[in-house]
């Protein structure tokens, strides 16, 4: 998946905590690698911590963003978005995120008459009765024309 697609999925406000949290910690690994430097060794020792704190933070952020993307895409297929970022949170060794993209519904369509999401196997919507119509792709398998056997 493309970074700009992915960053468009994610709403805004994670975003700007992702930022905020990658400047926070390397903010705090300075300040850390200043408290605990020697007059002689400063800017090696704020340099490493501020580096650590860095990686740190990044990898953070990251973790946030990809809760972003499962509680938005969650959304966008009529899904309980609540609940897939506390499975996706708080599973260990990133299972959470890969049970979440095993189980995950296709994404939901919008009535054509009054606009409220319809999940894809309803006939009719929920919300003004109006019929709903599937997708081209639905369709079973392609079979030859009776006018084609004949000319061949």
């Amino acid at each position: 998946m493309k970074l700009r697609r992915f960053l468009s999925i994610v709403p805004k406000t994670v975003q700007l905590w992702a930022w905020v949290l990658v400047g926070c910690a390397l903010l705090i690994g300075l300040v850390v690698g200043y408290k605990t430097a020697d007059q002689g060794a400063m800017l090696r020792t704020m340099t490493t911590y501020g580096s650590a704190a860095l990686v740190l933070g990044i990898v953070l952020a990251i973790w946030l963003l990809c809760l972003g993307f499962v509680f938005a895409d969650a959304r966008r297929r009529d899904m309980r978005s609540a609940l897939w970022v506390l499975v996706a949170a708080l599973f260990p060794h990133l299972l959470g995120f890969l049970l979440y993209f095993v189980m995950r519904h296709p994404i939901a369509a919008t009535c054509t008459h009054c606009g409220m999401t319809v999940s894809n196997p309803q006939r009719f919507c929920s919300w003004c009765g109006t019929a709903q119509f599937q997708p081209n792709s639905a369709k079973g398998p392609l079979t030859a024309n009776p006018s084609q056997g004949a000319s061949q």
